[in-house]
């Protein structure tokens, strides 16, 4: 499978790209596993969000998903923005370059703003993307 790799580098750390660190250190994979996030912080579960955070069942701190088994390196808060294929490197927002063996672009989606300009402006409607989001409308 993966095991001659050295560096597995995933872009996105959501759901997506926790579970996938999860599969890889579930089949085995040893080797250095990092996941590039533009949130600053880990993983969590976004469906309460929209639940149970706004009815106060649960507060915004209270999504985190489990860690990673393994050692796992966090590049959190800084988005990655470009890819050089030759060089091998992930280009992160603040410049740094990050290598790899194997990439796994796992960035998901983003909210999608109302679609008439007119009605996204009334009063009242706001996007709920993330922890942020959430803890605002709550």
């Amino acid at each position: 499978m993966v095991s001659a790799v050295d560096r597995i580098v995933v872009v996105g750390a959501s759901l997506a790209g926790w579970s996938a660190a999860n599969a890889l250190r579930g089949e085995g994979f040893t080797g250095r596993l990092t996941l590039i996030g533009d949130e600053a912080c880990e993983p969590y579960d976004r469906p309460p969000l929209s639940k149970a955070v706004l009815s106060g069942r649960l507060g915004a701190d209270q999504l985190w998903l489990p860690r990673v088994d393994g050692d796992v390196e966090w590049l959190l808060g800084t988005a990655a923005t470009g890819l050089d294929v030759r060089a091998r490197e992930v280009v992160l927002a603040d410049g740094r370059r990050v290598g790899f063996d194997r990439l796994l672009v796992a960035t998901g989606t983003r909210a999608r703003p109302w679609p008439n300009p007119a009605e996204r402006g009334l009063a009242g409607v706001r996007e709920l993307r993330d922890r942020d989001d959430a803890a605002r409308l709550r």
